[in-house]
């Protein structure tokens, strides 16, 4: 990874990697002038039905989206993110 420094241009690719159930996982790419990758995270996310107080299942958003598109197996990395990422938003909840 390189630094960023203050006040030099930089881009940010993001790209929706895979899903599974309700997670859906994003990378983002910080990417200098050269090309060269700044920095690289992964974040998790998903769609909140208010109405059903529930997070959708997201082959369901994908096919009401008119799509049929379907999701690869998440590497270990992802897997052991978005398991992270359930027991945080657990704990949150029993706090």
């Amino acid at each position: 990874m390189r630094d960023i420094r203050l006040w030099h241009r930089f881009e940010v690719a993001s790209s929706i990697e895979t899903w599974d159930g309700t997670s859906i996982i994003g990378k983002h790419r910080f990417v200098l002038d050269n090309g060269e990758t700044a920095a690289l995270i992964m974040t998790t996310g998903g769609v909140y039905d208010r109405r059903g107080r529930r997070l959708l299942d997201i082959d369901q958003v994908v096919a009401a989206l008119g799509r049929s598109a379907k999701p690869r197996p998440p590497t270990n990395a992802e897997r052991t993110f978005m398991a992270s990422h359930r027991n945080l938003r657990d704990e949150a909840k029993r706090a």
